[in-house]
């Protein structure tokens, strides 16, 4: 992440608003709290206002303050397209894409606001993963958060805040990996290339409706594989699926591994989080179909990442931040003015300081020219060594040694230089090499070096498919 911080994600559910408080800066996040309200609302004309109070509701719940709030919405509202940018280049690529984007939309460009995440680049063209939302219902959700002085810095997708979570708690693979995220009300197939978000659909079953029409599940997921893998340039097969939201008896697994032709495991997010096993163990059957880990996704998500995704990125105009900018200015100005003082008075006394300091030094340096000129004039000893001063530099050595044995023929694994007055070599150079013909033209190659001569009696054994070699080499006569 690219910063430690307090952070909430906020996300209107069907029938509640959940808060979920995550802190970040880690490899995973850390669980500080959450807390959920009712939405009651029989009439849907009056649903913001109820969702507004159950929002004031679940804060008022919540025992950390966040520093930076974000907002979660369902990718079930959202447009996902996987499109071809015919160039290379973040700022080129992102003004492109709605462009690349619009054949595709029933309504007009203006209507949609927009991210995108970078799947990969490929012979001078850009893979990309673009996310759309109509701005108005963008503009509802963010209405009812300004209604309770609530301010979002980032709005992204649960389909993306739920696979930044999976992806935390596995090593990077740098092959094609499929995930299915379990929803109370649908569902999130997630396509990751390396660390990278390549695919992204959402799927209208819900969890309680997997478990009972498994077979429905895997028709969608088998169909939606197929489409992605007769479009995908990259290369590479998926080999797993993996479920999230709910721990799946072995033989469901496995009847739906069947139906699949695929291997298929399952897991529950919490239990890789900190502070994820006592929620767990507190909402117990209420906490699965990733209740919370989409919330706890996003807000981990907002402090930057490879699965980072922000449909405002787009709304940050100079206008829109105008207001915000000129506070800062002045703030800015006032601090500078501060520090231009503080650095005029520490001026001041800084040369007082330093004068007496140059003085001093001045002392000492007559002191020392003093004591150059009297050795100077005493010359050396007969018995001094200068044997060390006739060395070449050690710098002029690995130079040498770097040039005349390149690692596309040996691979250096050890280099020894001997004291001045040591019998023996004064070089030992020890490494490995795949053939004994590319040992033969390193050697000769290296024994025309003028900085020391290589001696003849070189060591050379083979261990299995490797040669490996001990040099040895004496200073030039």
């Amino acid at each position: 992440m690219a910063f430690g911080a307090k952070v909430a994600a906020v996300e209107f559910a069907r029938d509640e608003v959940r808060v979920a408080v995550v802190r970040t800066g880690g490899k995973r996040p850390e669980l500080v709290g959450t807390h959920a309200a009712p939405v009651v609302c029989e009439d849907p004309e009056l649903r913001p206002e109820a969702s507004a109070r159950a929002l004031d509701a679940a804060l008022d719940g919540l025992r950390h303050r966040p520093a930076v709030y974000t907002l979660c919405l369902d990718a079930a509202r959202a447009t996902v397209r996987n499109l071809t940018i015919p160039f290379r280049g973040a700022g080129r690529v992102a003004k492109a894409v709605p462009f690349e984007l619009e054949p595709h939309l029933p309504f007009p460009l203006e209507e949609l606001a927009v991210d995108f995440n970078t799947v990969a680049e490929v012979n001078g063209q850009t893979e990309v993963l673009a996310v759309g939302m109509r701005r108005r219902h963008l503009d509802e959700h963010l209405a009812v958060l300004d209604t309770v002085g609530v301010e979002s810095e980032a709005v992204s997708l649960d389909a993306a805040g739920l696979t930044a979570l999976w992806c935390a708690a596995r090593r990077p693979s740098k092959g094609l990996e499929a995930v299915l995220h379990l929803r109370e009300s649908g569902a999130c197939l997630a396509i990751v290339k390396g660390r990278a978000l390549a695919f992204l659909r959402h799927i209208p079953i819900g969890g309680p409706e997997f478990l009972e029409q498994p077979a429905r599940m895997a028709r969608e997921v088998q169909n939606t594989l197929r489409s992605f893998t007769a479009q995908w340039r990259g290369g590479g097969e998926i080999g797993a699926l993996d479920v999230t939201g709910a721990v799946l008896p072995q033989d469901f697994l496995d009847a739906f591994s069947a139906a699949l032709n695929l291997p298929v495991t399952s897991r529950v997010m919490l239990n890789d989080l900190r502070g994820g096993a006592a929620l767990l163990k507190r909402e117990g059957d209420a906490a699965r179909f990733n209740r919370w880990e989409a919330a706890i996704g996003v807000a981990w998500t907002a402090s930057g990442g490879d699965f980072s995704l922000d449909l405002l990125r787009s709304e940050r105009t100079f206008e829109g931040a105008a207001g915000g900018m000129v506070a800062h200015l002045l703030f800015s100005s006032c601090l500078a003015l501060a520090l231009v003082l503080g650095w005029a008075f520490y001026y001041h006394q800084s040369r007082a300081r330093s004068m007496a300091e140059a003085g001093a030094v001045r002392e000492k340096t007559a002191e020392i020219q003093a004591e150059i000129d009297a050795l100077t004039a005493e010359g050396l000893g007969e018995d001094v060594d200068v044997t060390a001063f006739g060395d070449p530099p050690l710098l002029d050595l690995m130079r040498e040694i770097t040039a005349r044995m390149p690692d596309t023929l040996v691979t250096v694994t050890e280099i020894k230089v001997a004291p001045p007055g040591t019998r023996g070599a004064w070089l030992t150079i020890a490494g490995e090499t795949p053939s004994a013909a590319q040992f033969n033209a390193m050697f000769e190659d290296l024994k025309k070096s003028e900085l020391f001569k290589v001696a003849d009696d070189t060591s050379i054994r083979l261990q299995g498919d490797r040669t490996t070699f001990r040099i040895r080499a004496f200073r030039p006569q």
